[in-house]
């Protein structure tokens, strides 16, 4: 007698194309998730359409944006877009943005501070440095002690100098 075994699908397949060609199923690896691809380009369109609704122009011809925060960090924005509305008393900057201590990029703002800023930023470093400022305060002062020459009473410096 002959039994006539009947093959599956998968079986028919394998013989077909072989184990090599497996693509999925029982023991391969899967996608742990998908992976969306976003543009800068979308987020751009985006962005200037929202700019555009609120009635923004563009400012031309600026280099550099700063904002400082509370806590003593900066955002520099080089070459940035600055859009603004001036009805409404509000801006909108895009570009690349770092975030930076005053301390590394107070050289390079110093020019652009007003003089009502630059009170500002010196009693924020004093509120944040009190200890280390006494400090430098007497090391001044002994600094200063040391180079002092001593007031003469008398008007002619060679008399004293033979008292001595």
């Amino acid at each position: 007698m002959s039994e006539t075994v009947q093959k599956t699908p998968l079986e028919k397949l394998k013989e077909k194309f072989g184990e090599a060609s497996r693509i999925g199923g029982k023991g391969t690896q899967r996608r742990k998730k998908k992976t969306v691809h976003k543009t800068t380009i979308q987020d751009d369109k985006k962005f200037k359409t929202t700019v555009k609704k609120l009635g923004m122009q563009p400012l031309q011809d600026i280099d550099e944006v700063n904002m400082f925060k509370d806590d003593s960090t900066v955002i520099q924005f080089k070459k940035p877009e600055v859009f603004a509305a001036f009805q409404s008393n509000a801006f909108a900057v895009m570009g690349p943005a770092e975030t930076k201590h005053i301390k590394d990029i107070l050289p390079e703002i110093l020019t652009q501070l007003s003089p009502k800023d630059l009170q500002a930023l010196s009693e924020q470093i004093k509120r944040e440095l009190p200890g280390q400022q006494k400090n430098t305060i007497k090391e001044e002062n002994e600094e200063e002690d040391k180079d002092e020459i001593p007031t003469l009473v008398n008007s002619n410096f060679e008399e004293v100098s033979k008292k001595e």
